[in-house]
């Protein structure tokens, strides 16, 4: 297993209804000028290249995208006219022709992209590249959508007002958070905030002048890994998250697996067994969260007699670092936990057969600290005779989910669709 944290380098509405009215039919999101809505499916996959690669030469651009010379020529040519595309000084090969470089013009846009939980909102602006160029975070103090709207266009603000104004445009706002949207609009459920039927997009845009999608959090990260992460390398890979909550995302040839379903955290439900004989399953909701590891934590603190020592009910943050410090019941708590993460590891890989496996979320240093004991899990629960589970973990960092945020209007704006 390794640890990384692959950062991807260079790899408006009016009238909006208030936010938490009841959901009704909604208006399309606005769309923002460019030059996308010209192109062709092809052009659109040259340009995907090119964002997720960076500059590439014409030779390698057509392996990838399958196409000739001719071809390349013919598709690449108007995208050059308007300005989509730059075309880099010739460089002289090993033998000695000339080759010339194609890339997006990454900064001809610019993307917000906004994930939220239940405690705080992180923004990130970013290029076409997703290139993080200013973030912010901000504490949300309560959860009313119209005081959330607000708290966004602030920030939204905040992030302007750090760039100078040289008048390239902010053409989409992605919006991510731990519930469900079936039409990237509205928010028909996420419990986290309390929310139900709510029309968060119209009310963005009207807050902020920027055409909107609203997305869940965990499809959203796992595109963000498919387009500038673990998908530059793997067809087919899955990412867990772990945290407040127990996440699955599944990448197989090339594409998120995905439908509304996907967005309820139904792996939550998957059962998990313990290390008894016989083992005793709990539902991974129930056994893989903060909150499990903070139970877990107060009955070995009460059984051992430590009743009213100072981390007494710690949260879940406390716990591992008293672990990293080597506090022995907190070692014994967090091992625990990271064998049952492995096991979960090995169930989901049995059915969906990972070349890689993406550990990340608030709690996922758990699965580096305790690395032996997350392959342990995994080995109890998988043939000895099959591959070995090659196991990344991410290091936590709220900005990367708002780039996944990001990501869904980059998708659309690509697509022609914002």
């Amino acid at each position: 297993m390794t640890s990384r944290d692959r950062a991807h380098p260079p790899p408006a509405g009016a009238g909006a209804a208030a936010p938490g009215a009841p959901t009704r039919a909604h208006a399309a999101p606005p769309t923002a000028p460019g030059a996308w809505s010209g192109l062709s499916g092809t052009q659109r996959r040259i340009a995907l290249e090119l964002l997720r690669h960076g500059r590439m030469s014409r030779a390698d651009l057509m392996e990838r995208v399958r196409i000739s010379a001719g071809s390349i020529t013919r598709l690449t040519s108007p995208m050059l006219e308007s300005g989509t595309l730059l075309a880099a000084a010739e460089r002289v090969s090993a033998t000695g022709r000339p080759q010339s470089h194609l890339e997006v013009d990454a900064g001809a846009e610019r993307l917000v992209g906004v994930t939220l939980s239940g405690r705080h909102l992180t923004a990130v602006l970013t290029d076409l590249r997703l290139t993080v160029l200013a973030s912010t975070r901000l504490e949300i103090t309560d959860h009313a959508p119209e005081a959330v709207v607000a708290l966004l266009a602030r920030a939204v603000g905040d992030l302007r007002s750090r760039l100078t104004d040289d008048g390239t445009p902010v053409t989409g706002l992605g919006l991510t958070l731990g519930g469900s949207s079936r039409d990237g609009r509205a928010v028909d459920e996420a419990v986290f905030l309390g929310w139900h039927g709510v029309r968060l997009a119209e009310a963005v845009e009207a807050a902020t002048g920027i055409p909107t999608l609203v997305g869940n959090d965990l499809t959203a990260m796992t595109e963000r890994e498919l387009w500038f992460g673990a998908g530059r390398e793997h067809e087919r890979f899955s990412l867990v998250t772990v945290g407040a909550g127990i996440g699955y995302g599944l990448v197989v040839n090339g594409s998120v697996v995905s439908s509304p379903d996907a967005q309820l955290g139904l792996m939550g439900m998957v059962p998990v067994p313990d290390g008894g004989f016989p083992p005793v399953s709990s539902p991974a909701m129930a056994c893989l969260t903060d909150a499990a590891l903070e139970r877990a934590w107060s009955e070995r603190l009460e059984a051992g007699g430590r009743h009213w020592g100072p981390d007494r009910g710690a949260r879940a943050a406390r716990i591992l670092s008293l672990a990293e410090d080597g506090d022995g019941d907190a070692v014994a708590v967090c091992a625990s936990f990271a064998r049952r993460l492995g096991r979960f590891i090995g169930i989901t890989a049995a059915f969906t057969l990972p070349e890689t496996v993406i550990v990340a979320g608030e709690r996922a240093s758990v699965a580096s600290l305790f690395e032996a004991q997350v392959m342990a899990g995994i080995a109890a629960v998988r043939r000895s005779s099959a591959a070995p589970l090659d196991v990344v973990v991410r290091e936590h960092d709220r900005a990367q989910w708002a780039r996944g945020a990001a990501v869904l209007v980059l998708r659309a704006r690509i697509a022609g669709e914002l």
